[in-house]
Protein backbone atom coordinates (compact mmCIF):
# COMPACT_ATOMS: atom_id res chain seq x y z
CA UNK A 1 0.00 0.00 0.00
CA UNK A 2 1.09 3.54 -0.70
CA UNK A 3 1.31 6.04 2.07
CA UNK A 4 1.32 9.78 1.21
CA UNK A 5 2.28 12.08 4.12
CA UNK A 6 1.27 15.40 3.92
CA UNK A 7 2.37 18.58 6.15
CA UNK A 8 -0.62 19.90 8.23
CA UNK A 9 -1.00 22.71 5.82
CA UNK A 10 -2.09 19.68 3.51
CA UNK A 11 -0.06 21.19 0.92
CA UNK A 12 0.48 17.13 -0.49
CA UNK A 13 1.55 17.84 -4.14
CA UNK A 14 3.89 20.59 -3.54
CA UNK A 15 7.61 19.12 -3.95
CA UNK A 16 9.26 18.81 -0.13
CA UNK A 17 5.87 18.42 1.44
CA UNK A 18 5.17 14.85 0.23
CA UNK A 19 7.07 11.86 0.27
CA UNK A 20 5.75 8.43 -0.87
CA UNK A 21 6.52 5.40 1.61
CA UNK A 22 5.49 1.88 1.29
CA UNK A 23 4.57 -0.59 4.55
CA UNK A 24 2.70 -3.75 4.17
CA UNK A 25 -0.12 -2.77 6.00
CA UNK A 26 -1.93 0.10 7.41
CA UNK A 27 -0.44 0.81 11.55
CA UNK A 28 -1.67 3.31 13.77
CA UNK A 29 0.56 5.73 15.56
CA UNK A 30 0.70 4.15 18.69
CA UNK A 31 2.40 1.35 17.22
CA UNK A 32 5.32 3.59 15.97
CA UNK A 33 8.26 5.61 17.73
CA UNK A 34 7.94 9.26 17.06
CA UNK A 35 10.89 11.54 16.22
CA UNK A 36 10.79 15.31 15.94
CA UNK A 37 13.47 16.48 14.09
CA UNK A 38 15.00 20.14 13.95
CA UNK A 39 17.19 22.12 12.29
CA UNK A 40 18.83 24.72 14.40
CA UNK A 41 20.25 26.96 12.10
CA UNK A 42 17.24 26.95 9.43
CA UNK A 43 16.98 30.73 10.34
CA UNK A 44 20.50 31.20 9.12
CA UNK A 45 19.92 29.07 5.78
CA UNK A 46 16.84 30.84 5.24
CA UNK A 47 19.03 34.16 5.60
CA UNK A 48 22.07 33.22 3.96
CA UNK A 49 19.54 31.51 0.90
CA UNK A 50 16.23 32.32 0.28
CA UNK A 51 13.66 30.42 0.46
CA UNK A 52 14.93 28.07 -2.03
CA UNK A 53 17.95 27.26 0.19
CA UNK A 54 15.70 27.01 3.15
CA UNK A 55 13.29 24.32 0.97
CA UNK A 56 16.79 22.50 0.17
CA UNK A 57 17.84 21.95 3.28
CA UNK A 58 14.48 20.82 4.84
CA UNK A 59 14.13 18.65 1.59
CA UNK A 60 17.98 17.40 2.16
CA UNK A 61 17.30 16.28 6.00
CA UNK A 62 13.82 14.63 4.73
CA UNK A 63 15.96 12.15 2.09
CA UNK A 64 18.53 11.13 4.67
CA UNK A 65 15.45 9.93 6.89
CA UNK A 66 13.60 8.23 4.21
CA UNK A 67 16.93 6.57 3.33
CA UNK A 68 17.75 5.02 6.54
CA UNK A 69 14.44 3.98 7.30
CA UNK A 70 13.12 3.22 3.34
CA UNK A 71 9.79 0.85 4.13
CA UNK A 72 10.19 0.91 7.91
CA UNK A 73 7.91 4.45 8.78
CA UNK A 74 6.92 7.77 7.77
CA UNK A 75 8.36 10.97 7.37
CA UNK A 76 6.64 14.23 7.12
CA UNK A 77 8.06 18.00 6.79
CA UNK A 78 6.57 20.88 8.47
CA UNK A 79 7.21 24.37 9.13
CA UNK A 80 9.59 26.38 10.45
CA UNK A 81 12.33 23.85 9.52
CA UNK A 82 11.01 20.57 11.32
CA UNK A 83 10.18 16.97 10.73
CA UNK A 84 8.07 14.27 12.14
CA UNK A 85 9.15 10.70 12.06
CA UNK A 86 7.19 7.57 12.87
CA UNK A 87 8.67 4.35 12.79
CA UNK A 88 6.60 1.04 13.17
CA UNK A 89 9.37 -1.07 12.61
CA UNK A 90 11.79 -0.44 15.25
CA UNK A 91 14.44 -3.17 14.74
CA UNK A 92 15.38 -0.10 12.16
CA UNK A 93 16.75 1.68 15.22
CA UNK A 94 18.94 -0.79 16.29
CA UNK A 95 19.53 -3.42 18.77
CA UNK A 96 18.82 -2.92 22.72
CA UNK A 97 16.25 -2.08 24.95
CA UNK A 98 13.92 0.16 22.47
CA UNK A 99 14.39 3.06 24.71
CA UNK A 100 18.61 3.08 24.50
CA UNK A 101 17.90 1.80 20.78
CA UNK A 102 16.32 5.16 20.47
CA UNK A 103 18.78 7.37 21.98
CA UNK A 104 21.34 5.83 20.53
CA UNK A 105 20.26 6.04 17.12
CA UNK A 106 19.06 10.11 17.47
CA UNK A 107 22.54 10.74 18.80
CA UNK A 108 24.33 9.17 16.13
CA UNK A 109 21.71 11.14 13.31
CA UNK A 110 22.65 14.35 15.43
CA UNK A 111 26.24 14.01 14.45
CA UNK A 112 25.85 12.43 11.17
CA UNK A 113 23.65 15.08 9.87
CA UNK A 114 26.16 18.32 10.00
CA UNK A 115 28.49 16.37 7.67
CA UNK A 116 26.44 15.74 5.07
CA UNK A 117 26.45 18.56 2.13
CA UNK A 118 23.06 19.53 0.58
CA UNK A 119 23.42 21.51 -2.52
CA UNK A 120 20.74 24.37 -3.22
CA UNK A 121 21.42 26.87 -5.92
CA UNK A 122 24.92 25.80 -6.74
CA UNK A 123 26.25 25.99 -3.36
CA UNK A 124 26.78 23.50 -0.53
CA UNK A 125 24.84 23.64 2.95
CA UNK A 126 24.90 22.25 5.98
CA UNK A 127 22.33 22.02 8.68
CA UNK A 128 22.52 21.41 12.26
CA UNK A 129 20.32 18.89 13.75
CA UNK A 130 18.15 18.13 17.63
CA UNK A 131 15.86 16.28 17.83
CA UNK A 132 13.70 14.09 20.16
CA UNK A 133 11.94 10.71 20.45
CA UNK A 134 8.36 9.36 22.19
CA UNK A 135 7.83 5.93 22.61
CA UNK A 136 3.91 5.55 23.27
CA UNK A 137 2.73 3.54 26.05
CA UNK A 138 1.27 0.60 24.19
CA UNK A 139 4.11 0.35 22.44
CA UNK A 140 6.27 0.07 25.48
CA UNK A 141 3.97 -2.50 26.79
CA UNK A 142 4.16 -4.85 23.55
CA UNK A 143 7.89 -5.26 24.67
CA UNK A 144 7.62 -5.62 28.01
CA UNK A 145 7.84 -2.36 29.87
CA UNK A 146 5.65 -0.65 31.70
CA UNK A 147 5.39 3.09 30.62
CA UNK A 148 5.88 5.58 27.76
CA UNK A 149 8.90 6.96 27.83
CA UNK A 150 10.63 9.94 25.48
CA UNK A 151 14.49 11.67 25.58
CA UNK A 152 15.85 14.37 23.21
CA UNK A 153 19.24 14.66 22.03
CA UNK A 154 19.76 18.61 21.90
CA UNK A 155 23.30 19.28 21.61
CA UNK A 156 23.01 22.88 22.03
CA UNK A 157 23.53 25.16 19.07
CA UNK A 158 26.38 27.50 19.17
CA UNK A 159 26.28 29.29 16.14
CA UNK A 160 25.69 33.15 16.59
CA UNK A 161 22.05 34.34 15.59
CA UNK A 162 21.73 36.54 12.31
CA UNK A 163 22.59 40.26 12.92
CA UNK A 164 21.89 43.05 10.99
CA UNK A 165 25.16 44.07 9.20
CA UNK A 166 24.61 44.26 5.18
CA UNK A 167 27.47 41.71 4.14
CA UNK A 168 26.30 38.63 6.75
CA UNK A 169 24.75 36.70 4.66
CA UNK A 170 28.06 36.70 2.01
CA UNK A 171 29.89 35.80 5.28
CA UNK A 172 27.79 32.59 6.48
CA UNK A 173 28.21 31.80 2.94
CA UNK A 174 31.99 32.33 2.88
CA UNK A 175 32.24 30.31 5.96
CA UNK A 176 30.34 27.32 4.43
CA UNK A 177 32.36 27.13 1.76
CA UNK A 178 35.39 26.70 3.73
CA UNK A 179 34.12 24.34 6.24
CA UNK A 180 32.20 22.39 3.59
CA UNK A 181 35.38 20.07 1.93
CA UNK A 182 36.62 19.13 5.64
CA UNK A 183 32.93 18.21 7.39
CA UNK A 184 32.07 15.87 3.48
CA UNK A 185 35.72 14.56 3.84
CA UNK A 186 35.06 13.48 7.33
CA UNK A 187 32.08 11.35 6.40
CA UNK A 188 33.59 10.02 3.18
CA UNK A 189 37.22 9.45 4.61
CA UNK A 190 39.08 10.78 1.27
CA UNK A 191 39.47 13.52 -0.71
CA UNK A 192 38.22 14.40 -4.39
CA UNK A 193 37.75 16.90 -7.20
CA UNK A 194 34.35 18.03 -5.71
CA UNK A 195 36.25 19.86 -3.07
CA UNK A 196 36.31 17.09 -0.16
CA UNK A 197 39.36 17.04 1.80
CA UNK A 198 40.42 14.51 3.97
CA UNK A 199 41.50 15.46 7.68
CA UNK A 200 44.89 14.05 8.77
CA UNK A 201 46.96 14.49 11.73
CA UNK A 202 49.94 15.67 12.21
CA UNK A 203 52.05 15.80 15.25
CA UNK A 204 54.15 18.05 17.10
CA UNK A 205 55.92 17.36 20.02
CA UNK A 206 56.77 19.76 23.32
CA UNK A 207 60.29 19.37 24.24
CA UNK A 208 62.27 20.55 27.23
CA UNK A 209 64.67 22.79 26.06
CA UNK A 210 67.44 22.05 28.63
CA UNK A 211 67.79 18.61 27.45
CA UNK A 212 65.27 18.18 23.79
CA UNK A 213 65.53 14.02 24.05
CA UNK A 214 62.68 14.68 26.78
CA UNK A 215 59.08 14.77 25.52
CA UNK A 216 56.52 15.88 27.63
CA UNK A 217 54.09 15.35 24.99
CA UNK A 218 52.52 15.53 21.17
CA UNK A 219 50.16 17.84 20.12
CA UNK A 220 47.72 16.48 17.03
CA UNK A 221 47.57 18.87 14.60
CA UNK A 222 44.71 18.87 11.84
CA UNK A 223 46.22 19.25 8.20
CA UNK A 224 43.97 18.76 4.96
CA UNK A 225 44.51 16.23 2.25
CA UNK A 226 43.42 17.71 -1.19
CA UNK A 227 42.86 15.60 -3.77
CA UNK A 228 46.69 16.09 -5.19
CA UNK A 229 47.80 14.95 -1.94
CA UNK A 230 48.96 17.66 -0.48
CA UNK A 231 48.80 18.11 2.89
CA UNK A 232 47.90 21.76 4.23
CA UNK A 233 47.17 23.68 7.62
CA UNK A 234 43.26 24.39 8.06
CA UNK A 235 43.95 28.15 7.98
CA UNK A 236 40.36 29.94 8.74
CA UNK A 237 38.37 26.69 8.55
CA UNK A 238 38.81 26.31 12.52
CA UNK A 239 37.34 29.99 12.86
CA UNK A 240 34.74 29.35 11.01
CA UNK A 241 33.76 26.32 11.81
CA UNK A 242 33.34 28.39 15.25
CA UNK A 243 31.60 31.17 13.89
CA UNK A 244 29.01 28.94 12.37
CA UNK A 245 28.78 26.62 15.70
CA UNK A 246 29.94 23.41 13.81
CA UNK A 247 33.00 22.90 15.83
CA UNK A 248 32.02 20.42 17.85
CA UNK A 249 31.20 17.98 15.30
CA UNK A 250 34.78 17.77 13.97
CA UNK A 251 36.06 18.91 17.50
CA UNK A 252 34.41 15.13 18.74
CA UNK A 253 35.72 13.39 15.26
CA UNK A 254 39.20 14.53 16.32
CA UNK A 255 39.35 13.80 20.21
CA UNK A 256 38.06 9.77 18.77
CA UNK A 257 40.98 9.72 16.45
CA UNK A 258 43.57 10.78 19.05
CA UNK A 259 41.88 8.28 21.40
CA UNK A 260 42.65 5.22 18.67
CA UNK A 261 46.11 6.59 18.63
CA UNK A 262 46.71 6.52 22.36
CA UNK A 263 45.27 2.47 21.87
CA UNK A 264 47.57 1.41 19.57
CA UNK A 265 50.41 3.25 21.33
CA UNK A 266 50.73 2.46 25.20
CA UNK A 267 53.82 4.46 24.96
CA UNK A 268 52.66 7.68 24.19
CA UNK A 269 50.98 10.75 25.80
CA UNK A 270 49.35 13.09 23.04
CA UNK A 271 47.47 16.25 23.03
CA UNK A 272 44.46 17.19 21.18
CA UNK A 273 42.66 20.94 20.53
CA UNK A 274 39.19 21.57 21.22
CA UNK A 275 37.29 24.59 20.75
CA UNK A 276 36.12 26.49 23.97
CA UNK A 277 32.56 25.75 22.20
CA UNK A 278 33.06 22.34 22.91
CA UNK A 279 34.05 22.50 26.85
CA UNK A 280 30.28 21.35 27.67
CA UNK A 281 28.20 18.14 28.31
CA UNK A 282 26.39 16.76 25.33
CA UNK A 283 25.22 13.44 24.48
CA UNK A 284 28.29 13.15 21.97
CA UNK A 285 31.07 12.87 25.10
CA UNK A 286 29.07 10.38 26.58
CA UNK A 287 30.61 8.13 24.00
CA UNK A 288 33.95 9.41 24.57
CA UNK A 289 33.46 9.19 28.02
CA UNK A 290 32.64 5.18 27.97
CA UNK A 291 35.50 4.84 26.11
CA UNK A 292 38.13 6.43 28.75
CA UNK A 293 36.03 4.66 31.45
CA UNK A 294 37.05 1.27 30.09
CA UNK A 295 40.40 2.58 29.02
CA UNK A 296 42.05 4.61 32.31
CA UNK A 297 45.50 3.88 31.16
CA UNK A 298 44.50 5.55 27.76
CA UNK A 299 42.68 8.11 29.35
CA UNK A 300 46.07 9.22 32.27
CA UNK A 301 48.03 9.83 28.71
CA UNK A 302 45.12 12.22 26.76
CA UNK A 303 45.75 16.04 27.19
CA UNK A 304 42.73 18.08 26.26
CA UNK A 305 43.99 21.55 24.77
CA UNK A 306 41.35 24.52 25.23
CA UNK A 307 41.44 26.14 22.45
CA UNK A 308 39.95 30.04 23.17
CA UNK A 309 39.35 31.11 20.12
CA UNK A 310 35.29 31.66 20.44
CA UNK A 311 34.07 32.73 23.71
CA UNK A 312 32.74 29.94 26.27
CA UNK A 313 29.11 29.50 26.26
CA UNK A 314 29.34 28.93 30.52
CA UNK A 315 32.35 28.97 32.64
CA UNK A 316 30.58 27.04 35.45
CA UNK A 317 29.17 24.26 32.64
CA UNK A 318 33.23 24.19 31.52
CA UNK A 319 34.33 23.94 34.75
CA UNK A 320 32.04 20.81 35.87
CA UNK A 321 33.02 19.89 32.37
CA UNK A 322 36.70 19.91 32.99
CA UNK A 323 35.93 18.04 36.37
CA UNK A 324 34.80 15.09 35.01
CA UNK A 325 37.28 14.84 32.46
CA UNK A 326 39.71 15.37 35.08
CA UNK A 327 38.17 12.65 37.33
CA UNK A 328 38.15 10.19 34.37
CA UNK A 329 42.37 10.82 33.76
CA UNK A 330 42.43 13.18 31.43
CA UNK A 331 44.94 16.16 31.76
CA UNK A 332 44.01 19.88 30.90
CA UNK A 333 45.76 22.64 29.23
CA UNK A 334 44.73 26.19 28.49
CA UNK A 335 45.71 26.75 25.19
CA UNK A 336 46.93 30.36 23.90
CA UNK A 337 46.79 32.30 27.46
CA UNK A 338 47.59 36.09 27.10
CA UNK A 339 45.25 36.60 24.01
CA UNK A 340 41.69 35.94 23.05
CA UNK A 341 39.30 34.80 25.59
CA UNK A 342 41.67 32.86 27.47
CA UNK A 343 42.22 34.65 30.56
CA UNK A 344 43.67 34.26 34.60
CA UNK A 345 39.83 33.95 35.15
CA UNK A 346 40.13 30.58 33.52
CA UNK A 347 43.41 29.56 34.92
CA UNK A 348 41.49 29.88 38.00
CA UNK A 349 38.59 28.10 37.25
CA UNK A 350 39.88 25.49 35.78
CA UNK A 351 43.03 24.90 37.36
CA UNK A 352 44.77 23.11 34.40
CA UNK A 353 47.78 21.36 34.55
CA UNK A 354 49.23 22.52 31.67
CA UNK A 355 49.08 26.69 30.35
CA UNK A 356 50.48 27.33 26.77
CA UNK A 357 51.75 30.86 26.40
CA UNK A 358 50.63 32.07 22.88
CA UNK A 359 53.26 32.45 20.19
CA UNK A 360 52.74 36.55 19.95
CA UNK A 361 54.63 36.47 22.85
CA UNK A 362 57.71 34.73 21.60
CA UNK A 363 57.81 37.11 18.44
CA UNK A 364 57.61 40.03 20.65
CA UNK A 365 60.26 39.24 22.49
CA UNK A 366 62.98 38.28 20.05
CA UNK A 367 62.17 42.08 18.40
CA UNK A 368 61.29 44.39 21.60
CA UNK A 369 63.26 43.77 25.03
CA UNK A 370 61.26 46.20 26.41
CA UNK A 371 57.52 43.79 25.16
CA UNK A 372 59.86 40.41 26.10
CA UNK A 373 59.85 41.18 29.83
CA UNK A 374 55.99 40.82 29.47
CA UNK A 375 57.50 37.18 29.09
CA UNK A 376 58.83 35.93 32.47
CA UNK A 377 55.49 37.50 33.64
CA UNK A 378 53.11 35.05 31.92
CA UNK A 379 55.34 32.08 32.70
CA UNK A 380 54.82 33.18 36.14
CA UNK A 381 51.33 33.54 36.39
CA UNK A 382 51.20 29.94 35.24
CA UNK A 383 53.53 28.73 37.23
CA UNK A 384 52.28 30.01 40.36
CA UNK A 385 49.12 28.38 40.45
CA UNK A 386 50.64 25.16 39.87
CA UNK A 387 50.93 24.56 36.22
CA UNK A 388 53.30 23.45 33.97
CA UNK A 389 53.65 26.36 31.40
CA UNK A 390 54.79 25.32 27.44
CA UNK A 391 55.83 28.69 25.31
CA UNK A 392 54.57 27.94 22.08
CA UNK A 393 55.99 29.44 18.61
CA UNK A 394 59.87 28.55 19.39
CA UNK A 395 61.06 28.77 16.02
CA UNK A 396 65.06 29.57 16.38
CA UNK A 397 67.86 29.21 18.78
CA UNK A 398 67.70 32.50 19.74
CA UNK A 399 64.07 32.46 20.87
CA UNK A 400 64.90 29.15 22.29
CA UNK A 401 67.22 30.85 24.56
CA UNK A 402 65.19 34.03 25.13
CA UNK A 403 62.57 31.55 26.76
CA UNK A 404 64.33 29.77 28.56
CA UNK A 405 66.31 32.83 30.38
CA UNK A 406 62.37 33.98 31.16
CA UNK A 407 61.71 30.01 32.85
CA UNK A 408 59.97 28.39 30.00
CA UNK A 409 61.10 24.97 30.45
CA UNK A 410 59.22 23.36 28.43
CA UNK A 411 58.74 24.70 24.09
CA UNK A 412 57.05 23.96 21.42
CA UNK A 413 57.82 24.79 17.67
CA UNK A 414 59.55 24.38 14.48
CA UNK A 415 62.85 24.68 16.30
CA UNK A 416 62.23 21.75 18.21
CA UNK A 417 60.00 19.63 15.46
CA UNK A 418 57.98 20.64 12.48
CA UNK A 419 54.60 19.17 12.68
CA UNK A 420 55.15 15.39 10.82
CA UNK A 421 52.16 13.29 9.86
CA UNK A 422 54.82 10.16 10.58
CA UNK A 423 54.37 8.55 14.20
CA UNK A 424 57.60 9.56 15.10
CA UNK A 425 57.49 7.93 18.25
CA UNK A 426 57.51 4.76 16.12
CA UNK A 427 61.05 5.57 15.68
CA UNK A 428 62.47 7.14 18.61
CA UNK A 429 66.61 7.30 18.33
CA UNK A 430 68.58 5.40 21.04
CA UNK A 431 67.96 6.71 25.18
CA UNK A 432 65.29 8.96 24.11
CA UNK A 433 62.81 8.45 27.09
CA UNK A 434 59.01 7.60 26.13
CA UNK A 435 56.54 10.23 26.83
CA UNK A 436 54.77 7.55 29.05
CA UNK A 437 58.00 7.33 31.19
CA UNK A 438 58.33 11.06 31.71
CA UNK A 439 54.76 11.27 32.73
CA UNK A 440 55.41 8.97 35.17
CA UNK A 441 57.11 12.11 36.68
CA UNK A 442 53.99 13.97 36.62
CA UNK A 443 52.57 15.08 39.80
CA UNK A 444 49.12 13.07 40.91
CA UNK A 445 45.89 14.17 39.53
CA UNK A 446 43.77 14.58 42.87
CA UNK A 447 40.95 14.28 41.30
CA UNK A 448 41.53 11.14 39.03
CA UNK A 449 38.87 8.52 40.69
CA UNK A 450 39.21 5.16 38.78
CA UNK A 451 36.90 2.99 37.85
CA UNK A 452 34.17 4.94 39.29
CA UNK A 453 30.91 6.68 36.86
CA UNK A 454 31.71 9.81 35.15
CA UNK A 455 30.02 12.72 36.09
CA UNK A 456 26.86 13.02 33.26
Amino acid sequence: MVQVAHNREGNGSAAGNVHLLRHPKRLSDSDAVHFSIRIENYAHIRRAYGEEGARAALSGVQRMLVDLFRADGIVVPEANGEIDVLIWNVEALGAGSLPDACRVWLDKFCWLAPLLSIEASGHFIHVWVSGRWEIPGALMQAHGLNAGQSGACNIGFSGAWPDDRSDWSDRYRSDVGLVSGLLSGIISGSADDTGRQELMLAWQPVCDAAGPELVLYREALVRLLDDDGKAHPPGDVFLALERLGFARVVDHYVVSRVIDELEQAPDVILAVNISAQSVRHDAWWDEIKSRLVALPDVARRLVLEITETAAMPSVSGAVRFVTSMRRLGCRIALDDFGTGYASIRQLLAFSPDFVKIDRFFVRRASVCAAEGAMLPHLIGIGQALGATVVVEGVETQEQADIVLAAGGRWQQGYHWGRPSLLRTWHRAPNGERSDATLAGSWPENPIISHGAAYDR
